[in-house]
């Protein structure tokens, strides 16, 4: 990259990351003032199971009659290739997922499992924001590939809930759930009085942000939202700004398609077969990393839940209502979720940026689209997703080449300007606006375009956010090796010196930081030199910020910085561009006519006259005083 680039690149990256130093420091203060409140509350003891505990504010609700003698809790298992299902009877859904393709740990037989935090099924009833389904429910069938459920409410209602594993040609990650509700009392329910629990999903690991895990839900056309756990703590503006915490949070929706949870590579979205007019109330709750569990609390991780409403349909007495779902528990697949329809690919939320989201997203998503799609798809050729991410890197650099190489002519040109722009500086020392307008003219004179090196960080800029975003969410990342690293997903630490708490040792982040040391050396000088002192101080800049970033995004900026290495070598030992003035009347560019127009309205304002009218002069907008605002308006007739 050039020197406008890094600039680019620094100025988000130092955003990005205060924003969450800020967001960590502001946790930290309010997981002190809880912790202080919590120590002055009186204890409650825990409930036993299928009991209520109006002192836990995440209350249970059973919305089932009370059965005669003790009920029992059943357990039963559904399991395919894919996925494993811990089903239980006490609020009858999934209890958690194990991913049977993807390992907790590298080299372990433990599984990762969906929905391991929370104390309430997948699938579980919920009369309102953290209020659940804790009745028993009785075991009426039991098979291979699906269970059924009953029980039967305060109200009368005979609920019959089934949860089937995925038939041959469905995806193996989406569950069927069919709900029946029979009305045996005397006076008409409400079926949208009721929600379907979809579950938590909490962080993996301590590095895992805040902003990666949240609940999200689509509209009508397309609207789709995501609602981090930080939403809860009341932050409104770039994650600083807001009100005070809530617990929960409730949303209407015109056409509920469908809602659900994520972690950074998880995630649980519950369908329904049609789409139908209703709401999602969504929550959060405190958990620990395991292993790390006075670190967790430090940081005050959050994981997050959600339920949506069932169809509002009001069932007469002696009638019946089904509504049938598909609950996807697996992985956040690109490709996969694609396929499932309904633009459920949108859970990728590529655009979700802090800071940069609404500048950047319209571009960022369809880029890391084609990126997370590339990639799957060379990998299949070489068989190795670190050679793909090079190769990946490559053809982007390949395909920019012609923008790079006008960009680097341009900076040429213009460090030839560099004696000319000094005298310009020197004297007009004491009138800042005779030098800008000197320097316009000097540019003009030359044909040098001043934005011209811009141009490359407009490119360069979205494709890197949007290889930072897809490498940030690929799942298929996970425990992927590539010569020293062992898992692309995360820092290629070879080791940890015993020093200061312990300094791990990450290779590819240090070889990012040499070459891009080098790409700046070998890159035309322009400006002056506490300038050209600040560029070289960039490199150590960015070795500090991205040290810890997952080591494929190392991998991939290590690559871009060699190609770009080549690239200036190349320019190098092509001829000098000549510095030749331009014959005949030159032509006043957008910046020089914008540098006499503010110095035309200081000299009007200092003599306390009127902005001058005329060739050159601003042309005046309809909101100000003049002819325009004038002129009479037509009388409608």
């Amino acid at each position: 990259m050039d020197r406008t680039s890094w600039i680019g690149v620094l100025v988000c990256l130092a955003l990005l990351f205060g924003w969450g130093w800020w967001n960590t420091k502001e946790a930290a203060k309010i997981a002190a003032q809880r912790a202080a409140e919590a120590a002055k509350a009186p204890k409650v003891e825990p409930a036993k199971a299928g009991e209520n505990n109006p002192g836990d504010p995440a209350s249970t609700t059973d919305v089932s009659a009370p059965a005669p003698g003790a009920p029992t809790i059943e357990s039963a298992v559904l399991e395919n290739d894919f996925v494993k299902l811990h089903l239980t009877n006490r609020g009858a859904g999934i209890q958690r997922a194990e991913m049977k393709k993807h390992p907790r740990h590298l080299g372990e037989a433990d599984f990762i499992a969906i929905n391991e935090t929370a104390s309430h099924p997948v699938g579980a009833l919920s009369p309102g924001p953290k209020q659940y389904d804790t009745a028993i429910w009785s075991v009426v069938a039991k098979s291979e590939s699906e269970v059924i459920y009953e029980t039967t409410s305060v109200e009368g209602v005979k609920w019959r809930k089934m949860i089937r594993l995925p038939g041959a040609g469905s995806d193996p990650y989406e569950i069927s759930v069919v709900l029946e509700a029979q009305n045996t009392g005397q006076a008409p329910f409400d079926l949208g009085s009721r929600f379907l629990y979809a579950g938590s999903a909490s962080p993996l690991h301590l590095n895992e942000w805040s902003m990666q895990i949240g609940s999200y839900w689509m509209d009508k056309d397309g609207d789709f939202e995501y609602k981090t756990v930080d939403h809860f703590g009341g932050r409104k503006v770039l994650g600083i700004f807001g009100g005070s915490e809530k617990p929960h949070d409730q949303f209407l929706l015109k056409q509920m398609h469908w809602a659900g949870v994520n972690d950074q590579f998880f995630t649980t979205i519950v369908r329904p077969s049609e789409p139908y007019e209703g709401g999602v109330w969504i929550g959060r709750f405190p958990v620990t990393v395991e292993g790390n569990e006075a670190e967790s609390r430090k940081k005050r991780m959050f994981a997050s839940e959600a339920a949506l409403s069932l169809p509002k349909e009001t069932i007469a007495p002696g009638a019946t209502a089904k509504a049938e779902y598909g609950i996807y528990l697996g992985p956040k697949e690109y490709a996969r979720l694609k396929a499932l329809g309904d633009r459920r690919q949108r859970v990728m939320h590529y655009d979700e940026i802090p800071i940069f989201g609404w500048l950047f997203g319209w571009a960022i998503k369809p880029i890391a689209s084609a990126l997370i799609i590339g990639l799957v798809k060379i990998k299949g050729w070489v068989g190795d997703y670190g050679i793909a991410i090079i190769l990946i890197t490559v053809l982007i650099r390949l395909l920019i080449w012609p923008v790079y190489a006008k960009s680097a002519r341009s900076m040429k040109r213009m460090s030839k300007l560099t004696p000319m722009m000094k005298e310009i500086r020197d004297k007009y020392a004491d009138n800042p606006q005779k030098m800008n307008e000197e320097t316009m003219k000097l540019y003009q004179t030359y044909g040098i375009n001043p934005l011209g090196g811009c141009l490359p960080m407009f490119i360069q800029l979205p494709v890197f956010l949007a290889f930072y975003r897809m490498l940030w969410s690929a799942v298929e990342l996970r425990h992927e090796s590539f010569l020293w690293v062992k898992d692309l997903s995360m820092p290629d630490t070879l080791f940890t010196i015993p020093v200061m708490g312990g300094i791990d040792v990450n290779p590819l982040p240090i070889l990012m930081g040499i070459t891009s040391f080098i790409q700046i050396a070998i890159t035309p000088k322009t400006g002056d030199k506490t300038q050209q002192m600040i560029f070289m101080f960039m490199p150590f800049i960015f070795l500090f910020i991205c040290y810890n970033f997952a080591s494929a995004l190392a991998l991939y900026w290590t690559v871009s910085n060699t190609f770009s290495i080549f690239q200036t070598w190349i320019m190098n030992k092509l001829p000098e561009p000549e510095l030749v003035k331009r014959s005949g009347p030159v032509k006043k560019g957008f910046m020089q006519r914008m540098a006499e127009q503010a110095e035309a309205a200081q000299k009007a304002k200092a003599a306390g006259g009127v902005m001058p009218t005329g060739p050159g002069s601003r042309t005046k907008m309809p909101g100000e005083k003049g002819d325009r605002h004038t002129k009479g308006k037509k009388k409608r007739r």
